[in-house]
């Protein structure tokens, strides 16, 4: 038997590797395999770690992570209006026989089954590809647009038409329990994805359980925790180590089926996929609590406490959001364009003159009328 034999056989032996998934780790036999975990019920093993495509995105890196094992690809068509999309899609064309792959668009608003469909439609010319395995209903901040009966709907004309094979949803806003619990309990989505991180929502470890017993995959974002490792002086030259860490953080949990970072570069397919396989350390655990120390009283959650307390108004979640995506992912034209997007009547425009009973309702005292007039500064075109 040969090497590429020996390797193959092994695997599928021990268990380490589903024959669906074995295309990938065949691809480099002498380095360490990714590992995948079922995707709830619907049949399908997502690797480990993830491709999300928010920002822009060239091709090549994802041939680099399919080589490298990674088979679940997260993305929507609100992304860059469709360039993150249409910027894969040479690589998807190449390799879609070997791909999990997931699009939906923005559901945080009112939305019809007809608009859901026209943007599926549109989401797979960007692609290239004739169907999707994932149809998501994203960004559902709240449990009733998660419970739009339009989503459904949608969802059940596309299956039919061959378009889309399984449904998702997906939350990372202040009421991000709730539109799981909500999600859970509909019954007829069977992948939930949200922002799970080691600073925040803890709690939702108990729908995790919940959502994997019942048969729904569990997909993981935002483990970094704002992104902010760089001005972490304590953190200097480790930036490598913490994404990492926060990696093997999140699949301590085993009622999650794969983690989605932010692929950017060929060094983040590298970095990612080294991080599988490999125990949680104490180095890992000193690095997050290194972070957790130095951003604790400035790392917003957007958990809404101090918007309830607002007198004018004011979206805090997505403007502070638009402000990480500016300052710390480097996504400055892009923050801008949906902080200009976002109505006056909900931009912190009062602010200055205020007296800021936010700042005494944020539960872990953030200065947040500084920071809500320095993202206005910021993102102000």
């Amino acid at each position: 038997m040969d090497r590429r034999g020996f390797f193959r056989n092994g695997l599928l032996a021990a268990g380490a590797i589903p024959a669906a998934a074995l295309a990938q780790a065949e691809s480099k036999p002498a380095a360490l395999p990714m590992k995948y975990r079922p995707l709830g019920a619907t049949g399908l093993y997502a690797s480990e770690v993830s491709f999300g495509t928010y920002g822009w995105q060239n091709a090549g890196v994802l041939e680099a992570a399919v080589e490298r094992g990674i088979n679940l690809v997260c993305t929507c068509t609100d992304y860059q209006s469709g360039a993150a999309e249409r910027a894969i899609a040479p690589a998807v064309k190449k390799h879609r026989d070997k791909l999990i792959l997931s699009t939906g668009c923005n559901c945080n608003r009112e939305v019809d089954a007809d608009t859901l469909v026209k943007n599926l439609e549109g989401s797979l010319r960007n692609l290239g590809a004739d169907h999707v395995d994932m149809f998501l209903a994203h960004m559902c901040d709240e449990p009733q647009q998660a419970a739009n009966p339009a989503i459904p709907e949608a969802f059940e004309r596309m299956k039919k038409a061959g378009k889309a094979a399984h449904l998702a949803v997906s939350t990372h806003s202040g009421s991000l329990e709730a539109v799981l619990r909500k999600a859970i309990d509909l019954g007829y989505y069977e992948i939930i994805q949200c922002k799970y991180n080691f600073m925040e929502n803890s709690s939702q470890e108990k729908l995790f359980a919940e959502a994997r017993k019942k048969g729904l995959g569990v997909v993981v974002f935002k483990t970094k925790a704002g992104s902010r490792e760089s001005e972490v002086k304590a953190l200097a030259g480790k930036g490598l180590e913490y994404n990492q860490a926060v990696v093997r953080w999140a699949l301590t949990n085993e009622d999650i089926s794969s983690v989605c970072c932010a692929v950017r570069s060929f060094d983040d397919v590298n970095n990612y996929s080294d991080a599988v396989g490999k125990e949680l350390s104490f180095q890992d655990r000193d690095l997050l609590e290194i972070y957790r120390a130095a951003v604790e009283n400035s790392y917003c959650r957007y958990c809404g406490a101090c918007a309830a307390q607002c007198p004018n108004g004011v979206d805090v979640a997505s403007v502070m959001r638009y402000q990480m995506y500016f300052r710390y992912y480097g996504f400055e034209k892009e923050a801008m364009a949906r902080y200009s997007a976002l109505d006056e009547g909900v931009r912190p425009l009062a602010c200055a003159g205020c007296d800021a009973p936010c700042q005494t309702a944020c539960p872990h005292g953030l200065a947040t009328r500084e920071n809500l007039l320095a993202a206005r500064e910021m993102l102000s075109a």
